[in-house]
């Protein structure tokens, strides 16, 4: 579909939390747009207030300060009755119901189209009935919403704001406590929707791989402010990496990953090509060696009778594994020769 038009702005906003004696500012002066199509992933360390400000955002907090828009409308403007209509939340909370089925639960979200006294329609019908299919959940709807796994609890809770139909999804920590098969279909999952039914969805995430390689617009808050800009955009300006770096912790700009920043071993020279030598480069660099030429130690890898071997050689001797575990086991700790 494209991206389209802006559905979430705001303008020098403020947030944080008001008591009747004290007010404690979280952040100040964030100025955001988030589009149509557009999959959002707000990132950051711990305690940035990502969650305070994804729950400003939706109406369940007031700001302290500043302006939003939600679908070119203000929020304060906007009545009770018609901001579900505009914009659905899904919270890291766990489901609190038990004994419903997960039709039932999806079905919650036709609240705000339903009567007085919660009426479906046949449209309503039909609406859960496509939010369920387009979260592949359709085979569980009859299943009780405790007796599925929590991956498929939150695909649940996303056709839940499905058939809520707003334009605008916002998530906190979907991918929370999933595994990583899980992460990634959630998080495909939600890009899909952008791309096929137009939506605009802004979620919260620790998982930095995903919104590296899947959003298409990052917020980034830090103790200085929010930055916004596509992953590239911020990796070229070097502020992921300023973010996140630490002693121990590094950013490889060529491929948008971190690393554990490891005290140098020596240079091993590598000899072999295809899959099996990037790995041993790979395993190499975890132990804390460097590859390169008029190396001391020379790693060949190669094809035997029994499947890959590696052999390690001084010009002297010469020694064989038949995995990876075991050549790297049998390296020196700290030969400084090369």
């Amino acid at each position: 579909m494209g991206i389209g038009g802006v559905i979430a702005e705001t303008g020098e906003l403020v947030v944080g939390y008001r008591n009747r004696k004290r007010i404690f500012t979280v952040m100040k002066g964030i100025s955001l747009q988030a589009r149509r199509g557009e999959l959002v992933a707000l990132i950051g360390r711990n305690g940035t207030g990502k969650s305070t400000l994804l729950r400003t955002l939706v109406g369940l907090q007031p700001p302290l300060g500043g302006k939003i828009m939600l679908d070119g409308r203000a929020l304060h403007d906007t009545g009770s009755s018609e901001l579900p209509r505009i914009v659905s939340y899904v919270s890291t909370e766990p489901v609190a119901v038990r004994n419903i089925r997960v039709r039932d639960v999806v079905a919650l979200g036709r609240f705000p189209y339903t009567n007085w006294i919660g009426t479906q329609t046949v449209a309503d019908n039909e609406a859960v009935a496509a939010a369920l299919e387009a979260t592949g959940m359709t085979l569980l709807a009859e299943r009780r919403i405790d007796s599925i796994s929590d991956g498929e609890r939150q695909r649940t809770l996303i056709a839940r704001s499905l058939a809520q139909d707003t334009g605008l999804l916002v998530m906190d920590e979907p991918t929370a406590f999933l595994d990583l098969p899980s992460r990634y279909g959630i998080v495909s999952l939600l890009r899909s929707l952008t791309r096929e039914k137009g939506k605009c969805v802004i979620y919260s995430t620790h998982d930095l791989d995903t919104a590296i390689n899947e959003a298409d617009r990052i917020w980034l808050m830090t103790e200085d402010g929010v930055s916004d800009g596509a992953p590239e955009d911020l990796m070229l300006r070097g502020i992921l990496a300023s973010a996140f770096e630490s002693p121990m912790l590094s950013f490889r700009v060529n491929d948008g990953t971190f690393s554990f920043v490891r005290s140098r071993q020596s240079t091993i020279a590598l000899e072999g090509r295809g899959k099996a030598a990037k790995l041993t480069a790979r395993a190499l660099a975890r132990c804390g060696y460097t590859t390169g030429p008029d190396a001391r130690l020379t790693v060949k890898v190669s094809e035997g009778s029994h499947g890959q071997e590696w052999s390690v050689t001084d010009g002297m001797t010469d020694r064989r594994y038949s995995s990876l575990y075991d050549l790297v086991a049998n390296l020196p700790d700290n030969d400084q020769s090369d």
